[in-house]
């Protein structure tokens, strides 16, 4: 990508025109779901990788029996399946009755995955971007022993979160994995740029990736491009729309999360001037 100088607040407003042959990864957001087939299920997972994506997103948290389960979060448990639990509080016998079909009816069982699982279908040219989620001091071991136990290695991994803290002690445990701080900005207090990066640095994070949404009035370019200077990646989650892969494209991120990966290619052709790499 060609590196350009740091930009005014004016250059925001063509940003689109700043970066006119920008290569960005698109990175199917939980696999390829709908409403037939349930999101981070191994099904969505292997469709992806299927469909041709080299890059799939996924959660995971280690519950309290001790197992690596593939699952957003307590409110997509309850929407799917019904079950009024925290995920942390899964059991073995919960993995192999629930049903994330029961939501919409779908005439397939379709079972919360457990990490193994997951890995079973990553080709050998995959990658899959592991968000943490519920983390223990165990996490980053399990994690990384069934990553071997599979025949993937660093290359077929990144690793990232919200939880800073937990990012910051995986990669501590496993600094072969590159890792990626998952943030969203607010417009209620000045962004600064350098305190980001300050954090990033500290924690021996390589890529920063705000919320698309949350940049919008908040970020500029030149923030982006402080970004790319001090050596970081710069990629964005969230990006769900042609709007969205506009933003992205006016700040510069190499790479971004997406609910709609092949939609995502036809935006690409629509504003012009980015390759979408698969």
């Amino acid at each position: 990508m060609k590196r350009i100088g740091v930009m005014s607040v004016m250059s925001f407003c063509c940003g689109l025109a700043a970066f006119a042959d920008l290569k960005m990864q698109n990175i199917a957001h939980r696999g390829m779901w709908d409403k037939e087939v349930p999101q981070n299920t191994v099904e969505a997972i292997k469709r992806a990788y299927d469909s041709g994506a080299t890059w799939v997103e996924t959660d995971f948290h280690h519950t309290k029996a001790g197992q690596m389960v593939c699952m957003h979060a307590n409110d997509e448990l309850k929407s799917y399946t019904g079950c009024t639990k925290k995920v942390k509080d899964l059991t073995p016998e919960d993995l192999a009755t629930l049903n994330l079909g029961t939501r919409d009816k779908l005439p397939k069982i379709y079972r919360i995955p457990l990490l193994d699982q997951v890995l079973d279908v990553v080709p050998k040219h995959g990658v899959v971007q592991a968000e943490i989620k519920g983390y223990s001091p165990q996490y980053a071991d399990i994690f990384d022993k069934a990553v071997k136990a599979h025949g993937l290695t660093e290359k077929n991994i990144v690793v990232s979160s919200f939880n800073y803290d937990a990012l910051k002690d995986f990669k501590a445990r496993y600094p072969k994995y590159r890792t990626v701080w998952l943030t969203s900005l607010s417009k209620k207090k000045p962004f600064a740029v350098q305190d980001y990066i300050a954090k990033c640095k500290a924690a021996n994070i390589e890529v920063f990736c705000p919320g698309c949404g949350s940049t919008k009035g908040v970020m500029t370019p030149a923030d982006a491009d402080a970004v790319r200077a001090a050596g970081l990646e710069f990629r964005m989650y969230g990006v769900n729309s042609l709007k969205d892969l506009e933003q992205a494209k006016a700040l510069g991120a190499v790479g971004f999360t997406c609910n709609h990966w092949l939609k995502a290619f036809e935006w690409a052709k629509e504003i012009g001037g980015v390759t979408l790499l698969k």
